[in-house]
């Protein structure tokens, strides 16, 4: 084959790689610059949920209250995002490797815990997975046991 059908070969199926790929990915459910407005409500830690990675929760504006006062309902689009850092990083002040990321939606609408979607995201946002079964499966035993509030897991 001639050198110039590799490259057009070459350019076809990088041009059909980007439009797959940038087609088939969904945006990320919040703000790349979510750190403006949304509020840390648990401080740098290990999870072992979370390959072992440090983890920093932060709420939207309309998560916040509920998260912390245990008592209102999150409203559809409240947010809560978990930063996630390498298993060295202790005070989560390095680079942010991935995130993890469950957005209140409407009644009947999530996967497993039904009013919940979940997202996997890379550092620059992209999607990496949605509607995660692993971490509804933990979510929801959370919820089952009556630990956390409303598929949280966890206490403040």
């Amino acid at each position: 084959m001639p050198r110039s059908t590799h490259i057009r070969v070459a350019l076809f199926a990088l041009v059909l790689l980007e439009a797959c790929s940038s087609d088939a990915t969904a945006p990320a459910e919040f703000p790349a610059d979510y750190a403006a407005t949304y509020t840390e409500v648990r401080n740098c830690r290990l999870s072992v949920d979370h390959d072992m990675e440090n983890v920093r929760v932060l709420a939207s504006p309309s998560a916040l209250a509920p998260y912390m006062n245990r008592t209102d309902p999150f409203p559809l689009g409240a947010i809560v995002l978990k930063e996630q850092y390498d298993r060295l990083d202790t005070s989560c002040s390095g680079t942010i490797l991935d995130y993890s990321v469950m957005v209140r939606v409407a009644k009947g609408n999530g996967p497993d815990l039904q009013d919940w979607d979940w997202q996997h995201v890379s550092a620059d946002h992209s999607v990496i997975s949605e509607d995660i079964g692993r971490c509804t499966r933990c979510h929801k035993d959370c919820a089952n046991q009556g630990v956390g509030y409303a598929g949280t897991c966890e206490q403040p």
